[in-house]
């Protein structure tokens, strides 16, 4: 596991995270955005769904890696490898696991799981960095807590802050 500090490009892709869950909420939807990023291009850009389509799958990671999944299978593994998906809540264990089977090799998240109130963590003391080593193939670039004020916000205006 790599645990890197943020680029500038990091930095200016969680804030366009960040603003489409804030559209989000405005709109009475949930707050979490997710962005994935390859060679200078947006592939996709959205928020979690969940409540919306009463897909309980519909997390703004998974929402993203389907908008964008012919494009991610016509991609080369190194190409894949390439590809950085932004959200703004550290992913949960089926997000890592399909952010890991798609072949996306690094993540960058602002509110850290710890940031939530612990009713809806779906495992006690479980974080990223844990399950990286175990529910990925291969290790995982990890670049956590970009704009993590911003990513308390969300959550606090959703009533979801620890």
């Amino acid at each position: 596991m790599n645990i890197n500090l943020p680029t500038p490009e990091d930095e200016l892709m969680m804030e366009a995270a960040i603003a489409i869950a804030w559209k989000a909420i405005a709109s009475g939807s949930s707050g979490v955005g997710a962005l994935l990023h390859w060679r200078n291009e947006i592939l996709a850009l959205d928020h979690n769904q969940a409540g919306e389509t009463g897909d309980l799958t519909a997390h703004a990671e998974m929402v993203v890696i389907r908008q964008a999944a012919k494009r991610l299978n016509q991609m080369s593994a190194a190409e894949k490898a390439e590809v950085t998906l932004y959200t703004t809540l550290e992913p949960c264990l089926m997000c890592l696991s399909a952010i890991s089977l798609v072949g996306i090799k690094r993540v960058v998240y602002a509110a850290l799981v710890e940031d939530a109130v612990a009713t809806d963590r779906l495992a006690q003391d479980i974080n990223i960095e844990k399950m990286n080593p175990l529910l990925t193939r291969g290790s995982l670039e990890l670049i956590p807590g970009v704009q993590r004020e911003a990513g308390k916000a969300l959550l606090a205006q959703m009533g979801k802050q620890a």
